[in-house]
């Protein structure tokens, strides 16, 4: 059966969609994936259907992965683990309560939680709800990734979100995903990053999400 992945925070504003097109399209590239027979599947479940949008952008046949919006089919939400066609599936959350049924029956059949956090003392409230009220009462695995962190900002506010971090108690990923103007640009176009054209910047990018893949354990087959 599928691990299902869910990529979940109760702030939006976080990067759930960049996050959860790239790890997917990492994860199917480093399983030999290829668009005819896709060994992963993104099903978003945020009416805002950013993850479609991003999709349709550019050519859906050429993406690494399939992809579905599920909002208002809870019902298919918890078939998820049926799907057996695939090996790993990444679900695209809200930035909000939004469609709580759905969301819920999301977590419930899930592998584990991923939760994207940026380095802004605004975020810091909506993570720690995240946790404790939707993850913690289902005893789901997770991790929170810190995400969009821009270099040209320095380390003060990175330091200040990892400080907070540790003294909530709480899991996080050693790998931190950087802010690239490229994502924002290959949202636009339909790209995720495995489809980046050769550089420095698109080599850097997605070692960010290649190190978070292997690092949460998603570049093997299910067992």
């Amino acid at each position: 059966m599928p691990k299902i992945h869910v990529v979940v925070s109760q702030k939006g504003g976080v990067g759930k969609t960049t996050l959860a097109v790239n790890i997917a399209a990492i994860v199917s590239d480093v399983l030999g994936g290829n668009p005819e027979q896709p060994p992963v599947l993104v099903a978003s479940i945020d009416p805002q259907a950013s993850a479609v949008w991003w999709a349709e952008r550019g050519d859906p046949d050429a993406l690494p992965f399939d992809f579905d919006q599920l909002d208002d089919r809870p019902e298919e939400v918890a078939k998820l683990g049926d799907l057996h066609e695939y090996q790993h599936i990444f679900v695209d959350a809200p930035g909000s309560l939004a469609r709580p049924t759905v969301l819920a029956r999301a977590l419930d059949v899930a592998t584990d939680a991923i939760v994207p956090v940026i380095p802004e003392p605004l975020a810091y409230g909506p993570t720690e709800r995240t946790v404790l009220d939707l993850i913690q009462p289902r005893d789901l695995p997770y991790r929170i990734v810190r995400n969009l962190w821009d270099r040209r900002d320095g380390h003060l506010d990175l330091d200040a979100l990892t400080d907070w971090l540790d003294e909530q108690k709480l899991r996080y990923t050693n790998t931190i995903v950087r802010r690239y103007k490229m994502h924002t640009t290959a949202a636009a176009e339909g790209r995720v990053v495995t489809q980046y054209p050769n550089g420095r910047t698109a080599t850097e990018a997605r070692n960010d999400f290649l190190a978070l893949a292997l690092e949460l354990g998603y570049g093997g087959t299910v067992a």
